[in-house]
Order: C-alpha cells, then structure tokens, then sequence
C-alpha cells in the first residue's frame, strides 16, 4: 500500500434511512373501483375521524379517515392492492437487510390501515407510528397535490423530517448536506414505503378534486420452518 493510499482521507456513511417506492401495474385498471368502494364506506362514517385516533394533530375540517381496518374488507379490487403491497414490502424489508433473506421467507402483518380524503385545507400535523417497523402509502387519487407555487410548500405534500435533527444540534455549513426535510415527488398510483420512526406530516390540500390515499402499518417476521 503507497503511502498516500494509507494516509487518504475516506468517508463512510452510516445510519442510513431507506424509502422504497413502486408503481402498481394494475392501477389504472383498479383505482376507479377502489375509489368507489372507499366513497361508500365515508357515507357510512358517524364522523370525520372514524378512527377516533390523534385527532388533535388532524384539521378540523377538509379530512375524512376512515377505520384503522381497511385491508380486512373483501373488496376485490382492494384486494388485489393488498396483494401488491404485501409483496412489495416483503421484497423491501429484504433488501433493507442485504439480501440475507429472500422475500418468500418473510410474513407481512399489517397492524393498521385506513384512508384519507382531503380537501379545503385539510391536513395532518407531524407525526411517527408506533407498533410497526414499516409504514406505507398509497397514492390513489392525486388531485393538484404535490403541486408548489414557486417557493411555497407543496400543495397536500407527502413531507418527512430528518431524524438526525430531532436529536439536536448545531446547523451551519459544515453539515448542510443533511437535509432537514424532504418532500417526496408525488405520482399516481405510487406505493411509497418508509421506517416507521421517520416523522412526517400530510400538508394542507386544497384542489377541484380530493386527494385520496390509502395507509398502513406493518410488521415484518421471518417465516419459522
């Protein structure tokens, strides 16, 4: 070895937080029908946040959530979305692991899952999910979201908050290359999975049409022969 090559200076990342995103196939052949099974279930909602759950960090008007068992419904379109995102996710948490397990041998239980229809500035604040190690989102009706006026925030943006800063420190030059917050390129008919500690928030929407997701938490166990 030179003595260049001992004395060079080398960089190594570590702590890495890993997204996964994919576009389903089957989504322009099922979203209608899932759309129209999801408008049937918030007629029959007795309120806006039918899960009753954190409705202090959720807007007081613009958003409907649905129950926090969406996936047990026998819809069959709906179905079918499971199907590809238990999949995918199975596929994710092998690679998040290097490979050393193939997807087959990995078990997904969703542990929640529910909808969002948002519009007229609805919103929801800054949050993580507990009980999971992944969560995900399904963008199944866009609207304008994601859409920004020059410098503003994008309208009902997808935004994540980097965990580094949650710890403190001090921000400057000499650590600018870690971003404070991301908001994720929107596309319809996008899965987009992510670590469950990552803080994120749902930005305030307004559009001609409601913008329309469906969500979930995960957890991720090796089969046992």
């Amino acid at each position: 070895m030179s003595s260049e090559a001992k004395f060079g200076l080398s960089g190594t990342q570590v702590w890495p937080t890993m997204f996964f995103h994919r576009l389903w196939h089957m989504h322009h052949e099922q979203s209608e029908d899932i759309l129209t099974f999801l408008r049937h279930l918030k007629t029959k909602q007795e309120s806006r946040i039918a899960s009753g759950v954190a409705v202090g960090s959720k807007s007081s008007q613009g958003l409907y959530e649905g129950n926090f068992d969406l996936f047990q419904e026998s819809d069959e379109s709906l179905q079918r979305l499971v199907s590809f995102i238990r999949a995918t996710l199975a596929s994710s948490v092998s690679i998040a692991n290097g490979n050393e397990t193939p997807a087959s041998n990995i078990s997904i239980r969703f542990m929640d899952s529910w909808y969002h229809v948002t519009n007229d500035s609805g919103f929801h604040d800054a949050h993580f999910h507990h009980g999971c190690s992944w969560c995900g989102i399904y963008y199944l009706r866009l609207g304008t979201s994601g859409v920004r006026e020059g410098a503003s925030a994008p309208n009902g943006g997808s935004r994540f908050y980097s965990p580094i800063g949650l710890g403190g420190g001090y921000r400057d030059y000499g650590n600018k290359y870690q971003s404070a917050t991301i908001d994720v390129p929107l596309t319809e008919g996008m899965l987009l999975l992510f670590p469950s500690y990552l803080m994120h928030s749902g930005l305030p929407y307004r559009g001609e049409e409601d913008r329309v997701v469906i969500a979930f938490n995960a957890q991720a166990h090796l089969i046992v022969p």
